[in-house]
């Protein structure tokens, strides 16, 4: 829930309609209401009992049952106790409708279009008749500024000076904090309007003021407000007031013209954009992916104006909301449901993660049944149990997680001791649970997975690695090269063509260089790069690296101190699994040894034809060596344009590295093999 102009309970029903009479839900949408008007009040008392987030997703389901509910009509809250004086708006606050996606702004411009044909009245002119035929909607002519998060604030000014200032309150009465807000940035204490002058703004705190002046805050709204109704008035100072609007100035055209205006007086005001509604849509789509995340303040969407004072008079209101002006907030796809069971999961390497399962709710579009819950130190820190209600949001339209408990109604859940997989008992490392039974089934899968993945194998997909573990014919990698074409073919949905592809996959990939074969041994935090960094050291032998210590590794540049005490505990540990493999015939071989491409550097970007681990095997397996970016060293950047613009191609073309294809690349492999 947004305060001020911003903080609308929303009317999605103006576009939606219907009304949900099956009684089965009026307990439900009782109290769903009571609880809207608890959270309301704790808000705006500045100590909100859920986040922004939940109480949306609380108002929109009651919205979907009852959408003429009164208390989605109400304003602020009328609850607050308050030892400030409190005093009423000469023009009542009020708040907006909102809507969340491309095809709702559209909607409310096409129902502002209709409105106004339908009392005889054009976009551009009087009785239908538009002054200009090309505006004749509302679409053509709209107006658009910032929606902050902050605290709603009236400023009143009598003879050019600041004489009172009110907080929004219920939108009828607010509580009086002149002192604090005349010390507030962005509030003139005097104007060169001489007449009364009542404006509306925000107050926020900006995130470089928060970072600088109240260290370790991580809710800028929440501490706007602490500070901003201190009797000390403290803070205060670094709080700072954006203003949008002004009651009562009939002289003022549009909505453009009012900000111009106020920014003359020496408000400060948000961004603010004019155009179409094409134009709104384009805007909107660059503040989500990039505009917002560089604002020195905190915004959830934008509030899109008909920039016609005249026609937002002529649109009225409704429930005290106008019908010329939507907020139209950043999507957050999230909604509140039920846990019915929490399940810990033993993941690849290890580690023992929780998961809500929760009653079916439609996320983005997609059906969500299960929700992460990260790690134990997480449920312990929510205190979640099942029978709670909880926030689940998809993070990126992807993954459901459990944002927050809304309402506690069950006993927390308790970590589990043993490994639901193997039953082996786990041990805590920092926020996590680990299972550390090598015989595993979880791990052996997570193993056997990683190998695959790290010389680049296709054809085994998870269900394959899962039927040769689940069969006992693989515990260790090395046991891939045991299998015959008669094991897979004889697995569930199997036969000779898929197994004959699978064997050749592996097979075709060998030898694996020393960095693809140490990568995958999957020894924790040595991934393929650190592999390359030790062999380019000069750890060009698998024995080598056994024979080498601690602080020998830890003297390698960009290595350090833990990683090397890491990578020699992992090489250790699995030194008998390496004899094994070395023994059956998986020998690593130099990056550069004796190659056709041997001395030469290959670094892969954009879109690709083959997947890239095929293609790094194709450049180590002759010799060759893969950087994860372009520097001085490299030779070859591989892509599919060569006459790409990109960032890589155009430092790659500075530093004089050739730019290939695929293709080139195929040609150089034969043309150096002498083919």
């Amino acid at each position: 829930m947004t305060q001020a102009h911003h903080d609308e309970t929303g009317a999605r029903s103006a576009l939606q309609g219907g009304l949900t009479t099956d009684p089965k839900h009026k307990a439900r949408i009782d109290e769903l209401a009571e609880r809207i008007e608890k959270y309301r009040a704790s808000y705006y008392a500045g100590q909100p009992e859920i986040s922004d987030a939940a109480f949306d997703a609380l108002e929109d389901e009651l919205r979907a049952l009852d959408p003429a509910h009164p208390v989605l009509a109400r304003v602020g809250s009328a609850s607050l106790i308050t030892e400030w004086e409190k005093a009423r708006h000469e023009i009542p606050m009020g708040s907006l409708n909102k809507v969340v996606s491309e095809d709702e702004l559209r909607a409310w411009v096409a129902r502002c279009d209709e409105i106004l044909v339908k009392d005889g009245h054009g976009a551009g002119g009087e009785g239908g008749q538009p002054a200009d035929p090309a505006s004749a909607s509302v679409a053509n002519d709209l107006f658009v500024a910032e929606k902050l998060d902050g605290i709603s604030i009236e400023v009143i000014y009598k003879g050019g000076k600041l004489v009172d200032a009110i907080t929004r309150g219920d939108g009828e009465w607010g509580e009086r904090i002149t002192a604090n807000v005349a010390r507030m940035k962005g509030v003139p204490s005097r104007i060169r309007e001489k007449g009364r002058l009542s404006v509306r703004g925000e107050i926020i705190l900006r995130l470089s003021d928060m970072k600088r002046y109240f260290p370790g805050v991580t809710s800028p709204r929440n501490m706007a407000a602490g500070a901003a109704k201190r009797f000390d008035g403290q803070g205060a100072e670094h709080c700072t007031v954006l203003f949008y609007d002004v009651a009562e100035h009939l002289e003022i055209a549009t909505c453009q013209a009012r900000f111009s205006w106020l920014r003359d007086l020496g408000f400060a005001t948000p961004h603010t954009a004019h155009g179409s509604v094409e134009d709104v849509v384009k805007l909107y789509r660059r503040y989500a992916s990039e505009l917002r995340a560089g604002l020195d303040y905190e915004i959830d969407g934008l509030v899109v104006y008909v920039n016609s004072l005249h026609l937002q008079g002529l649109l009225g209101d409704v429930n005290r909301r106008p019908r010329g002006a939507v907020a139209f907030k950043f999507a957050s796809p999230a909604k509140v449901t039920t846990v019915v069971a929490i399940q810990w999961d033993t993941g690849p390497s290890g580690r023992v993660t929780p998961v809500a399962i929760v009653e079916p709710v439609e996320l983005a579009g997609a059906n969500v049944r299960r929700a992460s819950l990260h790690n134990a130190a997480n449920v312990r820190s929510l205190g979640i149990g099942v029978g709670d209600e909880v926030l689940v949001s998809r993070r990126n339209d992807v993954i459901p997680y459990v944002e927050e408990v809304v309402e506690k109604r069950g006993p927390g859940a308790v970590p589990p001791s043993t490994c639901p997989v193997c039953g082996a008992p786990l041990v805590v490392e920092g926020e996590y649970l680990l299972c550390r039974n090598a015989g595993c089934r979880a791990l052996i899968e997570g193993r056997i997975h990683n190998w695959i993945d790290a010389i680049g194998a296709l054809e085994w997909g998870d269900k394959l690695i899962e039927q040769v573990v689940a069969a006992g014919l693989v515990r260790e990698p090395l046991d891939l090269y045991k299998l015959t074409i008669k094991d897979i073919a004889e697995l569930d949905r199997r036969g000779e063509k898929s197994a004959t592809k699978c064997l050749e996959q592996l097979r075709s990939r060998l030898p694996l260089t020393l960095p693809v074969f140490l990568a995958a041994l999957g020894i924790e935090g040595f991934a393929i790069q650190t592999a390359r960094l030790l062999v380019s050291a000069g750890y060009t032998t698998i024995e080598k690296l056994l024979a080498a210590g601690e602080d020998e590794l830890a003297g390698i540049p960009g290595l350090g101190a833990i990683k090397a005490a890491s990578i020699v505990r992992g090489l250790r540990a699995r030194s008998d699994e390496i004899a094994r493999l070395i023994a059956g015939g998986i020998v690593p071989v130099a990056p550069e040894a004796e190659g056709p491409l041997a001395g030469l550097t290959f670094c892969f970007t954009g879109a690709a034809a083959r997947p890239r681990g095929e293609l790094t095997h194709l450049v180590e397996s002759n010799g060759g060596r893969v950087l994860n970016s372009v520097t001085k060293e490299l030779n070859y950047l591989v892509l599919a344009d060569v006459a790409s613009a990109s960032s890589k191609a155009v430092k790659a073309r500075k530093y004089g590295t050739k730019l290939i294809t695929e293709d080139d690349l195929d040609r150089l492999v034969a043309e150096r093999r002498g083919g």
